[in-house]
């Protein structure tokens, strides 16, 4: 799904270039350019974290996963000095990229949840005198019960099964997982309407820049609030993931951002 999500994000950046009268010659050279490079950076990054802490204070798999943050750092510079470059105002081009970047997560959580990362919480009631690290994988505990109509099951070899063999919370005879809150849905509804939204909006009478701090920012506020019910990353503090802390990070930069960018020129 990455490569019809760049697809999608490709034609939708061309469509807004001839709009914001831009050479679309431009958007054919950045986008692979600038995707392939990310790409590049976050499998030599993963090949430098590769037991990832799936359990508490045990590592359940020795995998490489692609990482949505880990590409947006290394994109955001890729993406500058292309600008620098080719003489293109940068934040432009932030807001090109912006409103397509969404269409391509949108395509990514379709595959993450075609593959079976990026996993929610269990959504049926736990015993916590069985299950003593009940806070990964049930973080929310009031969002459980027969009443969770999303709920999904994966089969026998996903990653979701196999956490739940670790924590005994299944035998080696179960075809599947137990049930679970379909994350990687939930954020891709969120993103479809974030991309409504952001659509329906006037930014071009925004100085440059904008339309992309309030799509990022939008977009983590949106995150922060999934990671509760995310089960396959390690809770670092106060039952916070390392991502929810990134997202609080960025959403202060997007806010400084803002003020920054609606305060100058639009180029």
């Amino acid at each position: 799904m990455l490569g019809i999500g760049l697809l999608t994000a490709w034609w939708f950046s061309r469509r807004r270039a001839v709009v914001e009268c831009i050479d679309p010659s431009h958007i054919d050279l950045a986008v692979p350019l600038t995707f392939l490079i990310s790409i590049l950076g976050v499998w030599l990054l993963s090949k430098i974290n590769l037991g990832e802490m799936l359990i508490d204070n045990q590592p359940l798999q020795q995998q490489n996963r692609f990482r949505l943050f880990s590409l947006l750092f290394i994109a955001l510079p890729t993406l500058f000095i292309y600008c620098r470059a080719s003489g293109l105002g940068y934040r432009r081009m932030l807001d090109l990229f912006a409103l397509p970047a969404l269409l391509w997560l949108v395509c990514v959580r379709v595959g993450c949840f075609l593959t079976g990362c990026c996993w929610g919480d269990i959504a049926v009631r736990l015993e916590a005198v069985v299950f003593p690290f009940a806070a990964q994988v049930q973080t929310l505990p009031w969002l459980i019960g027969d009443w969770v109509w999303s709920s999904v099951s994966f089969p026998r070899g996903s990653l979701v099964y196999q956490q739940h063999i670790a924590l005994g919370l299944i035998g080696d005879s179960a075809t599947e997982s137990l049930p679970i809150h379909p994350t990687q849905l939930y954020e891709l509804v969120y993103v479809l309407i974030l991309w409504t939204i952001l659509q329906a909006t006037k930014f071009r009478l925004l100085p440059a820049g904008c339309l992309a701090v309030a799509t990022l920012a939008g977009y983590v506020m949106g995150r922060f609030v999934i990671e509760f019910l995310r089960a396959d990353s390690e809770l670092i503090v106060a039952n916070l993931t390392f991502a929810q802390l990134l997202c609080t990070i960025l959403l202060v930069c997007c806010i400084f951002g803002y003020r920054r960018f609606s305060g100058r020129a639009a180029y």
